[in-house]
């Protein structure tokens, strides 16, 4: 009899055991599968990063954002206007810049400046 419950116990034991191992590493495996979705996305924009358009974006995307968060939208625009002038040549960039001071201008009430900025983008892309 005592045989008897030490392999009962053993069985229900084991019986509780597997799924919690199961679910373990159910998770490792999820945990695994998002460590290598954020490689993924870490190298794609790794290989963005090369690209002066896409870095431009991204730094032009941080000044707004910090200005923004601070509720300083305007301090933003002469930031972005020193990072046109720094790319005469580049009209990707200088897309990318000109549509963010619209909305910036937009965004501060200077709606003639906004508009100014559209005509200029449309100028510089005939």
């Amino acid at each position: 009899m005592k045989r008897l419950l030490i392999v009962t116990a053993m069985v229900v034991s084991a019986a509780f055991a597997v799924p919690a191992q199961a679910d373990d590493h159910e998770e490792e495996l999820d945990f695994i599968e998002q460590f290598e979705g954020y490689m993924n996305i870490s190298e794609k924009f790794l290989n963005l990063a090369k690209r002066t358009d896409a870095a431009v974006f991204f730094a032009v995307e941080g000044i707004v954002e910090i200005h923004e968060d601070r509720g300083e939208q305007a301090k933003a625009i002469p930031m972005l206007q020193k990072v046109l002038e720094s790319y005469p040549d580049n009209q990707a960039v200088r897309n990318v810049i000109r549509f963010k001071l619209r909305d910036l201008y937009r965004e501060t009430g200077q709606t003639d400046l906004a508009l100014a900025e559209l005509q200029t983008l449309i100028e510089e892309n005939r």
